[in-house]
């Protein structure tokens, strides 16, 4: 599964994602040693979206940088986010849509991880 995670990041130029669902890493090409970043972007993304929901903001996007490296994240399913990290001056417009084309895909993986 993170071979469909690696065609991703070359198509929408990021350097590595994950795939949270139920608050576990499901699906990852983040480095051991930038783990505890992505760890760490999840819980920040997580809230954001959590309490967007309760002010009844509907969007479904979020971006976030922690020192110098930049995120971005889609909630894919209730409790299901895609995180990347996106290399420095890179076309964000380029990873919005190329992620936003794949939502199809992300939400097969999010649901082949989902328990029977």
């Amino acid at each position: 599964m993170s071979k469909i995670l690696t065609k991703l990041e070359s198509l929408a130029g990021t350097q590595c994602s994950v795939l949270y669902s139920q608050g576990q890493s499901a699906f990852s090409t983040f480095p051991v040693e930038k783990s505890r970043y992505a760890k760490l972007a999840y819980q920040a993304f997580h809230h954001i979206f959590k309490h967007a929901h309760r002010v009844n903001t509907k969007y479904d996007e979020a971006h976030l940088q922690i020192g110098n490296e930049r995120y971005i994240c889609f909630q894919v399913a209730q409790e299901c986010f895609y995180i990347s990290l996106l290399p420095p001056k890179s076309d964000i417009n380029k990873a919005q849509k190329v992620i936003r084309g794949a939502h199809k895909v992300l939400t097969k993986l999010h649901n082949s991880t989902a328990p029977t």
